[in-house]
């Protein structure tokens, strides 16, 4: 027979854990930052882990430039910033929850579906690039790489069959 006193330091001593490590992910992301800076370096931005903008700098040379264009360069910008978010929360989160953990795959998949499209750079402040006869529409857009598989599910309290009957 087992020791209750045993059993129930135990359960607080892995409580403890999960509240160190969910304190440590909390903090990790909250302080979590992507900076992107344009081909000219005249425009810097910075995303947090929700990729929502919170810095933007603009160099004294885009006073010369057509506004139209430097709000196109701006969004790219935090468009590409963006598109880093899910890579650098991977990167910062997996020694605390794992590679592999199902918490790490529901977050990854949240954020990659999250993560908006990014355009591909052209050369800065000159007229848009297109070829005689081309249109936008005529190239397929390029598919996604396909995700990693889970990992299998080790909860078997159910067997393959559902709870309600």
């Amino acid at each position: 027979m087992t020791d209750p006193d045993r059993i129930l330091a135990n359960y607080e001593g892995t409580l403890a854990e999960a509240q160190r490590r969910s304190d440590a992910i909390r903090e990790t992301l909250a302080t979590l930052r992507v900076t992107e800076r344009s081909a000219d370096g005249q425009i810097s931005v910075t995303v947090n882990d929700a990729g929502n903008l919170v810095d933007l700098r603009l160099g004294n040379a885009l006073q010369r430039k057509d506004g139209d264009t430097v709000g196109r360069e701006v969004l790219r910008v935090v468009q590409a910033a963006q598109g880093r978010v899910a890579s650098t929360v991977q990167e910062a989160m997996t020694p605390l929850m794992g590679a592999d953990s199902e918490a790490m795959h529901m977050m990854m998949d949240k954020l990659r579906s999250a993560a908006p499209p990014v355009e591909p750079e052209r050369p800065s402040w000159g007229p848009p690039q297109s070829a005689l006869g081309q249109i936008e529409d005529d190239h397929p857009p390029v598919p996604r790489p396909p995700r990693a598989p889970r990992p299998p599910e080790e909860d078997e309290d159910f067997g393959d069959g559902g709870y309600l009957r």
